[in-house]
């Protein structure tokens, strides 16, 4: 979903590090050939000045919509990428018959971003929603939105629960609860030995154990920073 390329390192240095399109990588380039952009200005205009980077400045609906490296801000709401405790996103699609040929049926895609703070619903927080015709091609707010997350929220939370993890601390994410002896999700509890890794596929993201047939756990895409799990998973894992 996000274009690879080289991008501000999310772990500090001032440097630039290699996104390749999934994950971050160990290549770090201190003068990358090419501006390290997450989305480029076909997603907004301008450039943010105070901050850099790129800008999606517009109004949806006669709402606000304004979204840069250091924040996001929907319908009056502000949320700093910096401060953020969880960011979710979801391309689900449904299939829909036409109503005037009984014969004909079309796939729409829903599409949903959001950021905040927990707890859910009571402390500050964001919802974006869009419909596109096809999952291939996003729209292009909600990319911009992503992308961002991706760039500068992500790797943070990342780093902060793994820290948390390795001074004995168990934390939730995705609500699977995790420390250093195992995790817990459903009524699914296991330790790291014999723990393959974790899939992503139609919605859902699969726990894989070594040598079994089939996953011993999904969680739906719903839940939030659930796409922190694969890097914690493969971390943790023994």
């Amino acid at each position: 979903m996000t274009q690879a390329g080289w991008y501000a390192d999310p772990y500090g240095g001032g440097g630039h590090r290699w996104w390749d399109g999934t994950k971050w990588t160990e290549h770090v380039n201190a003068t990358p050939a090419q501006q390290p952009a997450a989305p480029q200005p076909q997603y907004g205009v301008g450039q943010a000045p105070q901050y850099g980077g790129p800008v999606l400045h517009k109004k949806r609906y006669g709402v606000e919509l304004h979204a840069d490296a250091h924040s996001i801000t929907w319908a009056r709401t502000t949320i700093e990428l910096a401060k953020a405790e969880y960011v979710g996103y979801t391309a689900v699609q449904t299939r829909m018959r036409g109503p005037l040929n009984i014969g004909s049926v079309h796939t729409s895609t829903d599409y949903h971003f959001e950021i905040g703070f927990f707890p859910v619903n009571e402390a500050p927080g964001l919802a974006f929603e869009e419909t596109g015709l096809r999952a291939n091609k996003p729209p292009s707010d909600w990319q911009f939105l992503v992308d961002l997350s991706r760039t500068y929220v992500e790797p943070r939370l990342l780093r902060q629960y793994l820290a948390a993890i390795e001074a004995g601390q168990t934390v939730e994410v995705g609500k699977i609860r995790i420390n250093r002896n195992g995790f817990v999700g459903g009524s699914v509890s296991r330790g790291w030995e014999g723990i393959e890794g974790i899939t992503f596929d139609k919605g859902w993201y699969f726990v894989h154990a070594r040598g079994a047939d089939k996953p011993i756990l999904k969680i739906p895409q719903q839940n939030q920073n659930v796409m922190l799990l694969p890097q914690i998973f493969d971390t943790l894992k023994r």
